[in-house]
Order: C-alpha cells, then structure tokens, then sequence
C-alpha cells in the first residue's frame, strides 16, 4: 500500500514538474534513460526516506531529475510519468490532422509563450509576438481583397473567462450577423468558446474566441480569425493547434 501511495506521490509531483522543465535539453535524457535501463533490469528498488522525495518533487534541474526518475522508473507510475515529461519537452512532434476530410500527418514546432505553450505547424504559419499578444499568421497571405487570418493569444489578467465571454459578446453583436455563446466546451480546449459570422459568401468573416481559465484569476483569450472559405483549411489547422495549448505554471 505505502509503495503505491509512494508511487501516486510521485507520478503527481513530476506531472506538476513538467510546467517548470520546458527548457531542459535532449542531454537530461541520455542520463535518464541509461538510469532507467541500469534500474530496469535490477530485481528489487530501495526504499526511498521521505527526507528526499523533497528534491525529487522540485525537479528542475538535470541531478534532481536523473536521481529522483532512477529510483522508480521500474514502477507503471514511473515510466508513465516520464513519459509525460519526454512529450511536453519534445521540441517538435508529429500530429494527425483532419483536413478537408482527409488525414495529415503535420511536424509541428514547440512554441512558449507568456504562461503558456502550444505546437505551430512551422511550415505553414509563423508567430509574432506584438503589444503582449502572440499572433500565429499563414505564412502566404491569402490575399488582399480576403479577411485577415490569423490565431492570436493574450493573457488578460483579473478577468474570469465569464467576464471576458460577456464583453466579447457584447462587442461581437455590434459588428456581426450572427454570434453563438457554446458555453463551456472540452474541445479543442476546455473554455467558453463565441463563433460569429456574417453572410454566407466565400470570403464571409468568422470569428472565433476560446477563453481559457488561467487558474491565477485571469483568462487566456484566444481569437481565431478566418473566412468562409477557409473554415475546412485555416480553421480546421487552427483547431489542432490550439490542442496542443497547454498552461505552464512556475512551481514554488
């Protein structure tokens, strides 16, 4: 019972962990991986005194990692664990992505950004980061005569994602046709997601919003912007990029 307290214990404070190790380099690996095959293959693992899960639990540099994953990566929550770190740390990944109904394998690029992180398919956008916001821009311009598209992120802070959802709203209706309130989605990401649109042309505007608790009494607000035309191409790559956003909080 204590081993799998102590390996729950453990799973959580590396998952936690993983917020404050985004910039660690390949080299921690190659340590981690020769202490999980040396400790692999041996019978038993020691007993670990409480006095230094401490230093497993900070972390963030290269001999708190290898010491603390040694000890337990002979356990399912370990490796579990680590593997989780070995995703969130990968500089780049390949994603399946449905485009226009079919399916794409995509590399995707690694991407920090004020509180956060997300993967940006390179070969197609670029980020600029402009006044406190983080713009993902196509890198061909789709043309002049067309509505701008583009992804933005802004932290907004001291305002809760229902007080965000309220004034977008508000703002959407003074410009738009049609302004959907979803409420709260899971997908892509868990937030209140708006979507407004006006007319039914190729080139027609939609704007999308996903407004995501940023659990420090602030919102990342999230716009997507593209056309009609581009709802199955831009929208649908917008739409599996913004999985890959996740929350990175410093640890203490």
């Amino acid at each position: 019972m204590e081993e799998k307290i102590f390996d729950q214990e453990i799973k959580d404070a590396l998952l936690k962990a993983t917020d404050v190790s985004l910039n660690l380099k390949e080299d921690i690996w190659k340590g981690i991986e020769s202490k999980i095959e040396y400790y692999g293959n041996q019978k038993e693992v020691k007993a670990i005194k409480k006095s230094k899960i401490k230093s497993i639990f900070t972390a963030i540099t290269l001999t708190a990692a290898a010491l603390g994953i040694a000890f337990f990566t002979s356990t399912n929550a370990g490796r579990a664990a680590v593997a989780k770190i070995r995703e969130i740390l990968t500089p780049e990944k390949v994603i399946v992505q449905d485009i226009e109904g079919q399916k794409e394998d995509t590399k995707v690029n690694l991407n920090e950004g004020p509180g956060y992180v997300i993967y940006v398919d390179e070969s197609m956008y670029h980020v600029v980061k402009q006044d406190g916001k983080d713009r993902i821009i196509p890198n061909v311009d789709p043309g002049d005569n067309l509505p701008e598209v583009y992804m933005e992120i802004q932290r907004v802070a001291n305002k809760s994602p229902q007080e965000m959802a309220a004034q977008l709203e508000a703002e959407l209706k003074s410009s738009f046709e049609t302004v959907d309130n979803y409420g709260v989605v899971n997908d892509p990401i868990e937030s209140i997601s708006l979507r407004a649109r006006s007319g039914l042309e190729f080139d027609s505007p939609i704007v999308r919003y996903y407004l995501v608790d940023d659990k420090q009494g602030g919102t990342f607000v999230i716009k997507q912007q593209f056309f009609l035309g581009a709802e199955e191409g831009h929208g649908a790559r917008f739409y599996h990029m913004l999985k890959e956003f996740k929350i990175v909080t410093s640890q203490e």
